[in-house]
């Protein structure tokens, strides 16, 4: 045993010791506590980097869109010469880079490559096959239907004498030479007064008549009016210069007399667009579609409103307004139809009246091409393998057509021809989807491609049904033309009737019916015409039953 000054020193030595380890484990769990925090900020940036980095990514796509849309083509359509080039130079470069990473006895890289498919004559339209006819130079005949008048230019009599002969006998007409140019003759209004006599008994002076007398409230006749309502709804003359026209021909008419003639002339035809929403609703499948209206309230102030559009594939169309987009409308317009089938957009407007009405979904292809087109720079090669894949796809719809084979006829050729192709579109869209970052343009495109892909098959199912639902993006164009010139509706009651007036102009355009000519004649027969008959007064009766086999020259020319 020491001493026991040296046991104290060695315990207080030890002690040290311990509370210097003590103090390092300390420091060292401090740091290893800050090298942990700065790992997590660490993570925490390189995140904020990457979603900054997406975002920037995702900013330059739409700054790309814009730019195509503002300076830019914004048709999305390539030319599949074009794609098969695209595709092929892809295909050669990677057989020179599969060639150099090639080992001694592996098979050459033409063993792995897919062979495009042989063009077979079959698949083009006839029309297609022809030599492509130029466009038309303006030089040919006017119509049949627009009148002539002959003007003749006689040969001055000084030089209607033979100067060959000695004593230059007169010239004899030996024929005629005719030249057509078309005319536009100055508009002209005239007024026209309407007299009712009044007839009684000279004897007893009793039992005054008269002729039926016309609807006088009105200053104008529904020619006049037909004029105005064709003029602001196919040629999209807003009301403000159709009163300029009127003031240079130095007729005073105001434009709220102007907005009274239009409003009149709805409420006259709102039974016949009931009539031909009816018709729709009985079909077996509707499209649809919607477009913003601004819509002025009573205080001044405006707000956005909705044209809703129904109707049949390139065939009859009616405009529901409504002050929002919420499932409201079309839940309460496709009230009680019959129809089987909707094919809409992705829009989530529509999804609780496909549960409400037991209505299927069919999708639009074009929505799901346009996002893949836009974010093609992405994943060029990719893309352009999708898009020539839906390329046939169309040229399938298009023969069908230029065929004209009927709803089971097509219906065979999809399953036969375009099913196989449509698959394995849907297996590449969802392999593509695995190796994008969701949130990119194109992890969008085909995250959206591939949710709508269940409902975009029903096509393949029902033979009414298009591949896309452009037939009603067309037909809501004719709003979106007018609405740059005439701005905004004018409160509910003015969006209404301007859907009523919608209904029947952009009808008319589809079917082939020429507008002023339908709505002259049907104004003057809607008073008179039983309402059972009422079909007979739509774009499509009114060709049917009414329609003269000329057309008429409109008064505004």
């Amino acid at each position: 045993p020491g001493s026991p000054k040296v046991v104290s020193m060695s315990a207080t030595r030890e002690e040290m010791l311990a509370e210097e380890n003590r103090r390092l484990r300390q420091e060292i769990e401090a740091w290893q506590s800050q090298a942990q925090a700065w790992q997590s900020e660490k993570q925490a940036f390189q995140t904020q980097v990457q979603e900054l980095e997406s975002i920037r990514r995702n900013l330059e796509h739409t700054v790309a869109v814009y730019k195509r849309c503002l300076f830019g083509s914004r048709s999305e359509k390539i030319d599949p010469k074009e794609l098969e080039a695209r595709i092929a130079k892809a295909a050669a470069e990677a057989r020179e880079q599969l060639a150099k990473e090639k080992r001694p006895g592996d098979p050459p890289p033409e063993a792995e490559e897919e062979k495009p498919e042989a063009k077979a004559a079959a698949d083009k339209p006839a029309d297609q096959e022809k030599k492509r006819k130029a466009r038309p130079h303006g030089r040919g005949g006017f119509p049949a239907h627009l009148p002539r008048r002959r003007i003749e230019h006689p040969v001055d009599p000084a030089q209607a004498l033979c100067a060959g002969c000695a004593d230059h006998p007169p010239l004899i007409q030996v024929g005629e030479d005719t030249c057509e140019k078309l005319v536009k003759l100055p508009v002209q209004y005239e007024v026209h007064v309407h007299v009712y006599p009044q007839m009684a008994c000279q004897r007893c002076h009793a039992g005054v008549t008269s002729a039926p007398r016309q609807d006088n409230r009105l200053k104008a006749d529904v020619s006049v009016i037909a004029d105005v309502v064709v003029k602001k709804y196919v040629e999209h003359q807003p009301l403000y210069r159709q009163q300029q026209g009127f003031d240079r021909l130095h007729i005073p008419i105001s434009r709220q007399t102007l907005c009274d003639w239009t409003g009149w002339c709805s409420d006259q035809v709102e039974p016949i667009v009931k009539a031909m929403a009816e018709y729709i609703c009985a079909q077996p499948l509707i499209q649809s579609d919607e477009t913003p209206v601004r819509m002025q309230l009573a205080d001044g102030q405006m707000e956005t409103a909705r044209l809703w559009a129904y109707g049949l594939p390139w065939a009859e169309v009616v405009f529901d307004f409504r002050t929002d987009k919420s499932q409201k409308g079309p839940k309460e317009f496709l009230q009680g139809t019959t129809a089987g089938f909707l094919q809409t957009d992705g829009g989530s407007s529509y999804v609780p009246v496909f549960k409400a009405l037991a209505l299927l979904h069919v999708a639009c292809m074009a929505h799901i091409r346009r996002g893949l087109f836009e974010a093609r720079s992405e994943a060029p090669l990719a893309v352009d393998l999708l898009l020539a894949a839906i390329q046939k796809l169309y040229r399938i719809e298009s023969r069908a057509k230029a065929m004209g084979l009927s709803l089971e006829a097509r219906l065979q050729l999809r399953q036969r021809e375009a099913k196989p192709i449509f698959m394995d579109v849907g297996q590449l869209i969802s392999a593509l989807r695995k190796d994008v970052l969701p949130k990119s343009p194109l992890g969008r495109a085909l995250s959206y491609a591939e949710n709508q892909w269940p409902a975009m098959a029903r096509y393949l199912e029902v033979a009414q049904a298009e591949l896309d639902n452009n037939s009603t993006e067309h037909a809501l164009r004719g709003v979106v033309l007018g609405r740059r010139n005439w701005l905004h509706v004018g409160q509910e009651a003015g969006g209404e009737k301007a859907a009523n007036l919608f209904s029947l102009m952009i009808t008319c355009k589809r079917l082939g019916v020429e507008p002023y000519a339908y709505l002259h004649d049907i104004l003057r027969r809607l008073p008179s015409h039983p309402n059972k008959d009422i079909w007979q007064l739509t774009p499509r009766g009114w060709k049917e039953t009414f329609s003269p086999k000329s057309p008429p020259l409109t008064p505004s020319g």
